[in-house]
């Protein structure tokens, strides 16, 4: 049977919500009275209403994102907290071992040059690590809403960045339709 004499086909789709961010960035979810449809430009499911068992849709943050946001920036203030003391003590000693002209006093005095160098690194370091643990956080915060669709021992997941007003409506109405189709 051709597409275009299908009446099923002919209908317009209810509600339509365009995927803009996550995994399935740039496909669209359409809700028929009869079925669901996930379309991609290399992808098409069409997903029978009556085999949808149950609609679950929710705003949740990433609390794993959060919580390594957190540490990075703690690792921050511990790296800036070290680079002072550090590259001074070793700034000391080297300045100690400098006057001394013997092999295992020059070795020591070039560790110490080493550690003074990496003392002069480390607030560039700290800085990356805060401004990490920074972006971490506001995106952890920042969370996904997810429309799951159960089918019957598996799920479809649907997923985009943020609170998606327009996603919960979807899900309503897919909810509502859902409803109508079980009288």
């Amino acid at each position: 049977m051709s597409l275009v004499n299908d009446p099923q086909a002919a209908q317009t789709a209810l509600t339509r919500f365009e995927l803009a961010s996550g995994v399935q960035r740039g496909s669209q979810l359409l809700l028929y009275p009869r079925c669901l449809v996930h379309r991609s430009d290399a992808h098409l499911e069409t997903l029978p209403l009556a085999r949808v068992n149950a609609l679950r849709v929710a705003f949740e943050r990433n609390p794993r994102q959060l919580g390594w946001g957190a540490a990075l920036v703690v690792i921050a203030l511990v790296l800036l907290a070290l680079a002072g003391p550090l590259g001074t003590a070793a700034s000391h000693a080297a300045g100690d071992m400098a006057s001394s002209a013997q092999g295992v006093a020059r070795a020591l005095y070039a560790l110490f040059r080493i550690l003074e160098g990496i003392a002069a690194i480390l607030p560039a370091l700290a800085l990356a690590a805060a401004l990490s643990g920074a972006a971490l956080g506001v995106f952890g915060w920042r969370g996904s809403t997810t429309l799951t669709v159960a089918l019957g021992g598996e799920a479809r997941v649907y997923s985009v960045r943020g609170r998606s007003t327009q996603l919960l409506d979807f899900a309503e109405m897919a909810s509502e339709r859902l409803m109508a189709n079980a009288k």
